[in-house]
């Protein structure tokens, strides 16, 4: 079952900051190339084809959060692998504000000093504290729903009575 879903895009002016970078690279290497070697057509060629297959695959990236009973799965789509975080793998978590650039040097999927960031933009997110490895920074535009259904998930099923009766005592006392 499903606790909790959230889809993300890239902002639309962190995309457009990317084109215009991309469009840049483009210009530099067509006019390194036509006066270094003019020979070199092909280079010509690609540079735009490379532009265009990168520009595509980030457009129709998303950062896909799902919090389902076995755990949390964050897929940034077309561009990374799928991330599987089980419930009894987090030791703690918490919503917290960060700075993106700052702390992992930007969006998408990041490793800096604070640990790994999946953001698509934004400064908001939940902060997983992991029994082994690295703690991962889940950017979301929901961190309180984030966290909950989180949190949710970590607590146990409904105990039995079994476990009850186990913390009474063998002998209970009876006046």
């Amino acid at each position: 079952m499903t606790r909790f879903h959230e889809e993300q895009h890239f902002h639309g002016a962190l995309m457009g900051l990317l084109l215009v970078s991309m469009i840049f690279v483009v210009v530099v290497t067509v006019v390194a190339v036509v006066l270094a070697r003019p020979e070199d057509a092909l280079l010509l060629a690609i540079a735009p084809v490379v532009v265009v297959i990168v520009a595509s695959l980030i457009s129709l990236s998303h950062l896909d959060v799902d919090v389902a009973d076995d755990g949390v799965r964050i897929a940034f789509r077309y561009l990374w692998p799928t991330r599987r975080i089980r419930f009894e793998d987090i030791v703690g978590l918490q919503v917290r504000r960060y700075r993106p650039l700052l702390e992992y040097g930007g969006w998408g999927v990041r490793l800096g000093p604070a640990g790994w960031a999946y953001s698509t933009g934004g400064d908001e997110g939940v902060q997983l504290r992991l029994r082994r490895g690295i703690p991962v920074l889940i950017g979301s535009n929901s961190p309180r729903a984030l966290e909950a259904a989180i949190r949710a998930g970590m607590e146990p099923a409904t105990p039995s009575a079994a476990a009850d009766r186990g913390h009474r005592g063998a002998n209970p006392r009876t006046d």
